[in-house]
């Protein structure tokens, strides 16, 4: 498993907050649809970038996940009647309990069973278009001695 870190999962947290926005001010919009084409289309090439070696798909996707679902739980919006009310507070729990719920099965998954054997994972963080291409976003833990190195234990 490669373990990066990098502002990039953020970033598209803050892409999510974006869509949400969109979403909430739907009736305020000059056309909304073309504001979520524009940002899909940023989504989609952000996404094809994260295939890249180094680049964390992983963090992507998850940091869009949890920017829509705090976005839509703590952002302010605003109510054209009282169903639209209820059924934005509705979604507001539900959200809150779906980002608690992902964010526990992320730290199991993490921490207490660490997924080692997925051959076809790793093809969603890099495609390799050739024999060592993806070769530089393997991260090794344990140090590789020479002999004649003196300083390696």
């Amino acid at each position: 498993m490669v373990r990066q870190a990098g502002p990039s999962g953020s970033q598209f947290g803050i892409l999510a907050c974006l869509f949400i926005e969109v979403i909430h001010n739907w009736f305020i919009i000059r056309r909304p649809s073309m504001q979520l084409v524009k940002l899909s289309g940023y989504m989609m090439v952000l996404f094809l970038v994260g295939l890249l070696p180094m680049i964390d798909n992983y963090s992507h996707v998850f940091g869009f996940l949890f920017g829509l679902l705090l976005a839509f739980a703590l952002m302010p919006f605003i109510t054209f009647n009282v169903s639209d009310r209820r059924f934005k507070l509705v979604g507001v729990v539900v959200c809150l309990v779906l980002s608690c719920v992902v964010l526990v099965v992320l730290l199991l998954v993490f921490y207490v069973a660490p997924i080692r054997s997925c051959h076809v994972c790793k093809y969603f963080n890099c495609i390799p278009f050739g024999e060592t291409f993806c070769a530089t976003s393997e991260m090794t833990v344990i140090r590789k001695c020479n002999i004649t190195d003196v300083s390696c234990t």
